[in-house]
């Protein structure tokens, strides 16, 4: 495999990047790259990375970014390796830069592939790709090298082809996918939930539609000001410093990059926008990124009304598979019918191994699934066996 190098996302190949990304998410698109390009804080830098075969055809790509300190709280190694390295090697990675190795941002990871390719040559192109990453990682004096937010496939496939350099591999998180697919209407989704349930959901909908409010469908460039005050609302709400003009910002670059891709649920009053859910349609997926809500006017389970509700009443299952939830609120989402899907981490050491102790690694990746299993198994539609979950 040789491994064609871009240090920034103007130099990218977009078609060919995007050909690999048909069949994986629309966080690895070179849309999102662009949105990231963006938002680099001062001192990091980036590498894209596309493998090619013997034709010079692309098989496999990745995202590496270099950072001198964490990009985002969630996105700190030394937060998950405490406990699993020694002291002296905890310390030091605090203190000296970190690489990503699949995306920073979004919390979703992927070497994304091109379709089709047999099972050898995708694992050719994987360690092609990580070992370039790890250089890339050496050249930035990085002591870890960290890939965020996989799926258990791509986690394990990560993992091989670092085994020489003693590649840890966690559970780290769960993303939610609501399967509306399964549906050709809300009758069917309403008959699919436990019976238990059913009261509830049918409510929240009743009551929102007598509420007499509307929901409209546009694309993100369109509403860019509308949305602003109502998602620095809710971000306000849940802790975060995040003014109207930060929110407007970071739509307007969502739009400038995604804009024919957005698909934004526009909830009004009178006319008046009083919430908000943008969605991104890649291939058979909608993927939610972000609602934002007027907490001043009463709430009639709007939220729930905007991604669950009025997508499966309209038909969204008849054009995607899936609505792609993201982390978090599990209870609220798992009770109404979303599915939850691990999440991992892979960390190599860069000059050395971690050295991480393996029975503690499995014991903390064995206690955190078990944990998430009982306190949300039983919301799950169909059980949940988080054994499956373990590596």
């Amino acid at each position: 495999m040789h491994v064609s190098s871009y240090d920034s996302v103007d130099q990218l190949p977009a078609a060919e990047w995007d050909a690999l990304v048909i069949g994986g998410t629309i966080y690895s698109s070179s849309g999102f790259a662009g949105v990231r390009a963006e938002e680099l804080p001062p001192g990091a830098a980036a590498r894209y990375l596309l493998a090619r075969d013997a034709q010079g055809t692309p098989v496999a790509g990745a995202e590496a970014y270099a950072f001198t300190r964490p990009p985002h709280l969630l996105y700190t190694p030394a937060d998950l390796l405490a406990g699993l390295i020694d002291d002296e090697r905890h310390a030091q990675l605090a203190a000296r830069p970190m690489v990503f190795g699949a995306g920073w941002s979004e919390f979703r990871g992927q070497l994304p592939g091109r379709e089709g390719v047999m099972a050898q040559e995708r694992a050719q192109a994987v360690r092609a790709l990580t070992a370039r990453t790890l250089d890339f990682a050496r050249t930035a004096e990085a002591d870890v090298l960290g890939y965020y937010y996989l799926p258990r496939a791509e986690a394990l496939e990560v993992a091989e082809a670092h085994a020489e350099d003693g590649a840890v591999v966690l559970y780290h998180d769960v993303e939610t996918v609501l399967p509306v697919g399964l549906w050709q209407n809300l009758d069917d989704y309403f008959a699919w939930l436990p019976s238990g349930r059913r009261p509830r959901a049918r409510r929240e909908r009743r009551d929102f539609g007598r509420s007499g409010r509307t929901i409209r469908e546009v694309s993100l460039p369109e509403v860019v000001k509308e949305i602003a005050p109502l998602n620095s609302a809710l971000m306000r709400k849940h802790g975060h410093a995040y003014g109207e003009e930060r929110a407007a910002a970071v739509y307007d670059r969502q739009g400038r990059h995604l804009g024919d891709r957005s698909t934004l649920l526009l909830d009004e009053d009178a006319g008046q926008p009083i919430g908000f859910a943008l969605r991104y349609r890649h291939g058979d997926t909608l993927y939610a990124r972000v609602a934002g809500f007027d907490y001043s006017v009463p709430n009639v389970a709007d939220y729930f009304n905007l991604v669950f509700y009025h997508p499966i009443e309209s038909g969204a299952g008849r054009t995607v598979r899936a609505i792609h939830l993201g982390l978090g609120t599990f209870q609220a989402k798992l009770a109404r019918g979303a599915q939850p899907h691990p999440l991992y981490s892979v960390f190599v050491g860069v000059d050395r191994p971690l050295a991480a102790d393996g029975t503690k690694v499995r014991e903390r990746n064995r206690a955190e699934a078990e944990a998430f299993g009982a306190e949300y198994g039983q919301y799950v539609v169909g059980g949940l066996n988080t054994d499956d979950w373990l590596l």
